[in-house]
């Protein structure tokens, strides 16, 4: 499922400060890419409120009356306190060019493991891709069904999309999600602390 841009309004940014425009609704941001010079800009905090959270990570396009720039979001800055916006760092696309990007895995299916009462191990919710940035989906399916007996996994290898639009910055043989018996699990949560100690810095090489 590809994303499509979010549209918003944006204006060049007034003299004021910015503490002034946030008193007023408005979100003073930044717009700079490759083939354009920074850029202080400022938008209505009310339509940003309305830009869903996955749109974060999509592409957007900001219009400035005529003139249209397609672009990411790069960084947020909130108030610590109230969650408020304060600051937004867009980067502007260089047309014809890929961008590299995490986007979420959705787990779908029904596990018939799962639904026989093991547990499922989920290691990625996320995956590392390169694409144009039209292409940039919400996410990608991992399908669960596969996942018939304790033990059963599913790696990058085996997950379905579109290959040719998308490409996959991850290991092919890494393991997104696998079965476990919740026999094993309760095994393993009754490793005396001193051995659980040892394990400790292997567990981290891994990662």
């Amino acid at each position: 499922m590809f994303a499509m841009a979010v549209e918003i309004k944006i204006e060049k940014r007034t003299n004021k400060k910015a503490g002034a425009l946030r008193t007023q609704g408005i979100i003073p941001a930044t717009l700079y890419g490759p083939e354009i010079e920074p850029q202080n800009i400022q938008l209505n905090a009310k339509e940003f409120s309305r830009v869903n959270f996955h749109d974060y990570t999509h592409l957007i396009s900001l219009k400035d009356g005529t003139e249209e720039h397609e672009a990411l979001i790069k960084n947020i800055q909130r108030d610590f306190v109230t969650r408020d916006v304060l600051n937004i760092e867009f980067y502007k696309v260089k047309r014809g060019h890929k961008v590299t990007m995490k986007v979420e895995l959705k787990f779908v299916g029904v596990s018939p493991a799962v639904k026989l009462g093991a547990d499922l191990i989920v290691i990625h919710k996320e995956a590392n891709i390169r694409c144009f940035p039209r292409n940039i989906p919400y996410y990608l399916e991992v399908d669960i069904s596969k996942l018939v007996n304790v033990g059963d996994h599913i790696t990058f290898a085996d997950m379905i999309f579109d290959r040719e639009t998308i490409e996959l910055l991850e290991p092919a043989k890494e393991i997104v999600c696998k079965v476990d018996s919740k026999r094993t699990n309760i095994v393993e949560s009754s490793v005396p602390e001193e051995a659980a100690a040892e394990v400790k810095p292997d567990a981290a090489k891994a990662d």
